[in-house]
């Protein structure tokens, strides 16, 4: 077998969410299992200073703002949509890596 050349990919989006980080490792969530989030670009700090000052309010003070690159907010709506055209083997609308690599490949193939 030839060697392989793997190479992670890493979303650069300077747009996404921040997330409450709990000192165990895992995501605050509500009893719902809804994700504490505030959209955001990389680095605001008056949002990061948002979100803390709500997961405190929620009983949540330890922890930290953890940015998510590339991703948004979804309504259960909007989430019902995305899961039906994963599951009809589709790509979802918010994979914007997926759409790239396809219009590369485009590129590349000349299709």
């Amino acid at each position: 077998m030839k060697n392989m050349k793997i190479t992670k990919v890493t979303d650069k989006s300077p747009f996404g969410l921040y997330v409450w980080l709990l000192p165990d490792g895992n995501i605050f969530k509500d009893d719902d299992n809804n994700v504490l989030n505030i959209p955001s670009m990389y680095g605001d700090i008056t949002k990061m200073s948002e979100i803390a000052k709500v997961a405190a309010a929620y009983g949540q003070p330890e922890g930290k703002a953890v940015f998510i690159p590339g991703v948004g907010r979804l309504t259960d709506e909007e989430y019902e949509q995305e899961k039906e055209r994963v599951e009809s083997g589709l790509t979802t609308y918010g994979d914007t890596g997926a759409w790239r690599d396809a219009a590369r490949a485009r590129r590349v193939l000349g299709n």
